[in-house]
């Protein structure tokens, strides 16, 4: 039986060596059985090196060429404690090992499982020699199981004063074309969703009803590269790798993305082979629950993932507004004086769950196949108590209201998405085809009730009038994207890609004022809208300093809806706009370390089908009608960016960008009314195609690493605004306004693995931004003035700052385990503030409005988390005794 053992082990090993060799004596495709593991140590304190890079090369068969070539056959990082395996290997040839680790001396030695020896050296086979078998079976087994032992890493001298500042990533990494902010390395939002990330990144902005701005503009929301419609409150923040900030995107880009910029949000997806995870939970002052898991396997061809996350969600806000009328008017003369004081309290509570699973399957190491799924849900309930006094000076006596509306809402949305991602590396260096397909959609429902009491003082009066809103909405977004990658040449490079995109949307309103139904208020739409775009790039190294790109987007846009109500429908005619996007490039090598870049892009701003069909009646006092001839705004824009990166820790980012958009599309007001039944003045505004409008400003962005004990990441950014409507009949609209905000991140690292965080932020008084501020995640708030700035108004938001704080401390072996205590906004002084002053197009004034606002002020949260997992490429068992199937992996398999 042992006899029948070694036979079949050295025949099995014999003839695979065999297939394993061409004319030239290299690799040809085969078993891979081999197994090399070892581990990593510092030659002076003998302590493991994390995180070193370890990588195999030999010369390996290419079925493309039909030739041998010189291969990275497998690689890895190695663990928390310096270890590292390499599993199914080829067992013949010799090989070259090379270790690199910052701080240390590059390691290189070639070597080889010596099968050839131990053949030669084997003894001859006897029936009478059994315990010799078994001996020559095993060490022809172990043979291609060989720990290399500890391999010393000598640290680089010249290096030594750098190896604690620059053995961990930057919190964020500076590029010309974009910025890259590993969230791992904010405290601040741990537990926390997309918002709270987004607010710490620098040039971003988030307003207290989550609008997101990008310099003073409305950027696009990607996820792993692509539109989404999850909104950033709906992304946990635990589950996110990094994000993108992308400025001035260039034609490769979706056009209509680019037009406010692109943030794109990087999910987490661990490739690491094993298995590891992490595991949280938190609590916040409300005593409102956080908890997440992640999970991934990777053994052999196959990658499996998962992520969980489920939140409690509480929000209060507080906020007060005063409204002055400018009362009568020529066109008015039945309008009143009327000054207003309102004050506002909003709660909500609910839930939040978030599911995200997938693998990756590893065909060959050319080619890799990402199937992933996501799934959220929500529901949010919500009571808002107001209380508003009026003051009304008509022509003949003075009276005195008060009014209450006590609201209470609900509402729930359901998300679901299919994506599925093909990858293929060509044998050509840098050549690459990537091809996605990723469907989603998007629910949501809920209804209010609102119960509106008012009374009145002179003459003595009491009404109530009760409202109460339905609706729903079912979104479904499929987007097809291919890109391709080849450099032609070693200076040369060609880029190429199509997408298409396709959106169906319906939604459904019903308003009922005392229990009766509101024909004009009630609809019923449904919106489609094609996009099929091609873009083509070409890049070229002139000289060694100088290079450029030139690109050119072709889109095809076509958008078309049906609105109806109880009573009639109204159809949207098929429009159709084709338009080309060239964009272009060029980059000046400085130094070594420094570049300069100018780029010019152009994108396009298209009309929704709400504002070109939709009238919007739901807030009696601010009505919004739509405009059919509505047409899309076209933009143009500059950036010149200067970079230094003066080595891995430390590097700035100085940028200048002016952006101008045609026809810019903006609310413009029409008229004011007096409504006796409501006892207020009504509003009527619409959408409308202004001459243009500018932005334009310097931004400063560094990162720096004073010492080993603490980080700096600050940005500056200077801007002004303006727009030009005397096509609106509006003189004299293109004021300038120079504003600036600033935000600055401390991070200190503490004796006894303790980190502290600093996250501040201040924002300069500043023009409100065409479109307005309302909206997002609260909607309008009462008062009216919310439904965004017109031309002939001037709207400020005023200065505000906030300050967040975090506390870690990491804990158990390599730190695995963290407990982390923040605060938001620990002065309680994030105010939304805002002031306006607004004019009728003939330049009449109508109304001036103050508002100010505060949500969750000085909120409190605690969050343990714990991670785990096996770095080992056998998973479970050290050895690799059993000669398992071809599996093989390694470096170059997309990851």
């Amino acid at each position: 039986m042992k006899t029948l053992l070694f036979s079949i082990a050295a025949l099995f090993i014999v003839s695979t060596a065999g297939a394993q060799f061409g004319p030239g004596g290299g690799m040809k495709a085969m078993a891979k059985v081999g197994h090399f593991y070892g581990k990593v140590v510092d030659s002076v304190t003998g302590k493991g090196i994390p995180f070193a890079a370890v990588q195999l090369s030999g010369q390996q068969w290419d079925s493309v060429s039909k030739d041998f070539k010189s291969t990275v056959i497998a690689g890895q990082l190695t663990g928390d404690n310096g270890e590292f395996s390499l599993t199914h290997l080829p067992v013949v040839g010799r090989f070259t090992l090379q270790i690199s680790s910052m701080g240390y001396a590059p390691y290189q030695k070639v070597i080889s499982f010596n099968l050839g020896k131990l053949m030669k050296a084997k003894p001859q086979i006897s029936n009478g020699d059994n315990g010799n078998q078994m001996s020559s079976a095993e060490s022809m087994v172990d043979a291609i199981d060989k720990d290399l032992g500890n391999i010393r890493l000598a640290p680089n001298s010249s290096q030594l004063k750098q190896v604690t500042i620059n053995g961990e990533a930057p919190p964020m990494e500076l590029k010309l074309d974009k910025r890259v902010f590993d969230v791992s390395k904010n405290l601040t939002t741990t537990g926390g969703t997309a918002e709270d990330v987004l607010k710490n990144i620098p040039a971003v902005n988030v307003d207290i009803d989550g609008n997101v701005t990008l310099r003073n503009g409305s950027p696009t929301i990607y996820v792993d590269g692509l539109p989404t419609t999850l909104t950033i409150d709906q992304i946990p923040a635990d589950e996110i790798d990094k994000v993108e900030v992308i400025t001035n995107p260039s034609a490769k880009y979706d056009a209509s993305a680019g037009s406010g910029g692109i943030i794109n949000i990087v999910m987490k997806h661990n490739k690491t082979m094993g298995y590891n995870g992490s595991v949280r939970g938190g609590v916040n002052s409300y005593g409102k629950m956080n908890l997440g898991l992640d999970l991934n396997l990777r053994q052999g061809k196959f990658n499996v993932f998962g992520d969980v996350f489920f939140k409690q969600i509480e929000h209060k806000m507080y906020g007060t507004s005063t409204k002055d009328t400018a009362g009568v008017t020529l066109k008015n003369p039945e309008t009143p004086w009327m000054d207003i004081l309102q004050s506002d309290t909003n709660t909500m509570t609910g839930y939040f769950g978030f599911v995200r699973a997938g693998f990756d399957y590893f065909m060959d190491n050319r080619n890799t196949l990402t199937l992933t799924g996501t799934y959220g849900t929500g529901n949010f309930n919500s009571v808002d108590l107001q209380h508003t006094t009026t003051d009304t000076l008509p022509s003949t006596l003075l009276n005195h209201s008060s009014t209450f509306a006590n609201s209470a809402s609900q509402r729930q949305f359901q998300h679901q998405g299919l994506s599925l991602l093909y990858k293929h590396l060509f044998p050509k260096e840098d050549e690459n085809l990537t091809a996605s397909i990723q469907a989603e959609q998007g629910k949501m429902d809920g209804s209010s009730n609102i119960d509106i009491t008012d009374y009145n003082y002179l003459p003595l009066e009491y009404n109530s009038i009760n409202e109460f809103q339905q609706s729903a909405a079912t979104n479904n977004n499929l987007i097809f994207k291919t890109d391709f990658s080849d450099p032609l040449t070693k200076k040369i490079k060609l880029d190429a890609g199509a997408m298409v995109t396709a959106v169906q949307a319906t939604s459904s309103t019903d308003i009922f004022i005392n229990n009766i139904l509101f024909n004009r208020e009630s609809d019923i739409f449904d919106y489609n809208e094609q996009i099929y775009a091609a873009y083509v790039s070409y890049s070229q190294e002139l000289t060694s300093r100088l290079s450029f790109q030139a690109a050119v987007r072709f889109e095809q846009s076509m958008y078309s809806g049906v609105l109806s109500d109880t009573t009639s429908s109204l159809s949207l005619p098929v429009q159709s706009y084709f338009y080309l996007f060239p964009s272009a490039l060029a980059t000046y090598h400085l130094t070594d370390k420094s570049d300069l870049q100018f780029s010019y892009t152009t994108h396009i701003n298209r009309p929704s089908f709400s504002q070109l069909v939709i009238n919007n009646y739901s807030n009696p006092e601010n009505i919004q009608l739509a405009n059919p001839n509505l047409v899309p705004s076209y933009m143009n824009s500059f950036e010149l960016n200067y970079l230094n990166q003066f080595n891995r820790r430390n590097s700035i980012l100085v940028s200048a960008y002016y952006k101008e958009s045609n026809n810019i599309i903006t609310n413009q007001l029409l008229s004011q009314t007096y409504n006796p039944e409501l006892g207020q003045i009504q509003y009527s505004s619409t959408y409308a195609n202004a001459n243009y409008a500018y932005s334009e400003g310097l931004e400063l962005t560094s990162q720096n690493s004073i010492s080993d004990w603490l980080d700096i990441t600050a940005n500056i950014n200077f801007f002004e605004s303006g727009i030009n409507a005397t096509n609106l009949n509006v003189p004299d609209t293109a004021k300038p306004f120079l504003s600036y905000f600033a935000k600055l991140n401390l991070t200190f690292k503490l004796p006894m693995n303790f980190s502290f965080q600093v996250n501040s932020n201040y924002l300069s008084k500043t023009q409100v931004p065409p479109g307005g501020v309302g909206g997002g995640r609260w909607g309008g708030y009462g008062g009216g003035g919310y439904g965004g700035i017109i031309p002939s108004a001037e709207g400020y938001i005023l200065p505000d700052y906030w300050v967040d704080l975090a506390l870690k401390k990491d804990f158990l072996k390599n730190k695995k385990a963290s407990l982390t205590f923040s605060v938001r906004d620990v002065f309680a002084t994030a105010y939304n503030k805002t002031d306006m002053l607004a004019t009728d197009p003939s330049g009449m004034p109508l109304y001036y409005q103050t508002t100010s606002r505060i949500r969750d002020p000085r909120l409190y949260q605690l969050t343990f988390s714990y991670r785990f997992g096996q770095t080992d490429f056998s998973l479970f068992k050290r050895k690799n005794n059993n000669l398992p199937e071809d599996q093989g992996q390694g470096m170059g398999t997309g990851e």
